[in-house]
């Protein structure tokens, strides 16, 4: 072979080389992307978690009769979501995944004072969270903080 045909055979050569190196990382490459994908999934639901969780503790560290109102967004990256807030963490459910975020210890209460285990928030809606002082004769239970997690739009 002449000098002519040996680069052109080295170039082939390299070209199958560099081919299979793509080939044989593409799917490194297409799990990377898919991964970031999913890792600005689960930021979302972190900041919403982190959101509802320092809204809770702010208004228990407050005085009684402090309130504030969280807009829960519709979806997460057109996804749905649900969120059980108990009495001391939120938990939420996003694409058969499960996060939590640990909260000061509360009483949830509802409208008539009764103690509930947990309270579920529904996409979209707003809701109003209230610092309340329970005095209820019937269970002895006198000057006790509690939390009211109750919907007011949506």
């Amino acid at each position: 072979m002449d000098s002519k045909g040996i680069i052109n055979l080295e170039l082939l050569f390299c070209t199958l080389i560099i081919i299979l190196f793509l080939i044989i990382n593409f799917p490194m490459i297409e799990e990377n992307l898919n991964s970031n994908i999913e890792i600005e999934e689960n930021n979302e639901c972190r900041l919403l978690l982190n959101r509802i969780a320092n809204s809770i503790n702010e208004v228990n560290s407050r005085g009684y009769g402090f309130n504030k109102k969280i807009r829960l967004p519709e979806s997460i990256n057109e996804n749905h979501y649900s969120i059980i807030v108990k009495n001391n963490e939120i938990i939420i459910e996003f694409n058969n995944k499960k996060g939590k975020s640990q909260i000061n210890p509360i009483n949830l209460v509802d409208a008539n004072n009764k103690t509930m285990d947990s309270v579920q928030l529904f996409k979209g809606r707003t809701y109003l969270i209230e610092k309340r002082l329970i005095n209820d004769n019937k269970t002895h239970i006198i000057n006790q903080s509690s939390i009211e997690i109750r919907q007011i739009e949506g």
